[in-house]
């Protein structure tokens, strides 16, 4: 699996901290957004530099990256996949399961340091496997978000103790708590003076809300007519 990693982000919204790229075979076929409205995909740069990584014309080895990791200070904040998602094999049954191998090196690799790393993920988290692997990287001090269509979605994952977050339309007024009570924050970068690197809210997995996300980009207005979708067919 060929990852690259950035050690220090030059994006504004991001801020000054260590960020990867993994190939883009590493996404799951069954992400909503794998057909074109992808963020990874949207700006130039960053989808120039993914398929850069996807060609291993950059980046390296997955075990060059937990070698890295092992490397960082204590309480070091960082953000694995600024494009991609946890690898995955495919059982006889046509299931797309996190590969375990990858997924427990890099955590085992952060928790050594100490470091606070953080992810999302798309994967289906109905297949129990699934589930137990996020569950077990979120036990362990490395945060994994499930990427979530609607805040109902949201609703069910919380249930299972793994932390949410949901891109939501930025034409309409955002819902400040999730059908069952949890509330909703719309990403503090997108509303205050603040970064990633500052902000910090999506590494914390036992937090007590929802993260959302504005639709933004050139593509929001696809996003918002997609996410309209998502709710209509729950």
């Amino acid at each position: 699996m060929q990852v690259h990693i950035t050690k220090r982000s030059a994006n504004a919204k991001t801020g000054k901290m260590p960020v990867t790229t993994t190939e883009s075979t590493s996404c799951p076929t069954t992400c909503p957004h794998i057909d074109g409205n992808c963020y990874a995909k949207s700006g130039f740069h960053l989808r120039n530099h993914w398929q850069k990584v996807t060609s291993h014309e950059r980046g390296g080895s997955w075990s060059d990256l937990c070698e890295y990791i092992r490397t960082l200070k204590p309480k070091q904040l960082w953000r694995h996949n600024q494009a991609g998602d946890w690898g995955y094999v495919t059982d006889d049954q046509g299931r797309e399961l996190i590969r375990l191998d990858l997924l427990k090196s890099l955590v085992d690799a952060n928790k050594a340091s100490q470091a606070r790393g953080y992810t999302y993920t798309h994967h289906k988290l109905d297949y129990l496997h699934n589930l137990e692997a996020v569950k077990y990287a979120n036990n362990n001090g490395f945060t994994t978000n499930a990427s979530c269509e609607s805040l109902t979605q949201c609703d069910d994952v919380i249930k299972h103790g793994i932390p949410a977050v949901c891109v939501v339309d930025n034409s309409k007024e955002v819902p400040t708590h999730t059908p069952e009570g949890t509330k909703v924050v719309v990403c503090p970068a997108q509303t205050s003076d603040t970064n990633c690197k500052d902000c910090g809210l999506c590494a914390q997995s036992k937090r007590k809300c929802v993260v959302a996300f504005l639709a933004h980009g050139n593509r929001a207005k696809k996003l918002n007519a997609k996410l309209s979708t998502f709710v209509q067919e729950l």
